[in-house]
């Protein structure tokens, strides 16, 4: 599916997700992967919400938060999430 048609569904909240959208995890992936820095922070922001992550995802915010043309915001909260989803996997 065209990664534009995915991110609209970031605009709002996870908790709203229904059954006939997408896989969050794409939905999440998407907005991480798009160019601007308001669909990487709503993915961002999903993932806080509760979206599952996987190590696709992972990867996505260890690149973000070594990209410094992110806020430093985004790159905290991408940071956190990183090191949560380590510690609930059992990996450092």
């Amino acid at each position: 599916m065209d990664p534009r048609a995915l991110v609209v569904y970031l605009e709002s909240p996870y908790s709203e997700q229904r059954g006939n959208q997408p896989p969050a995890h794409e939905i999440v992936l998407a907005g991480l992967q798009a160019p601007s820095e308001y669909w990487v922070g709503l993915a961002v922001s999903w993932l806080e919400q509760g979206a599952p992550a996987n190590n696709e995802i992972i990867q996505e915010l260890n690149s973000i938060v070594e990209n410094k043309h992110f806020s430093q915001r985004v790159r905290h909260h991408s940071s956190a999430l990183v090191k949560k989803w380590y510690q609930a996997n059992g990996t450092a």
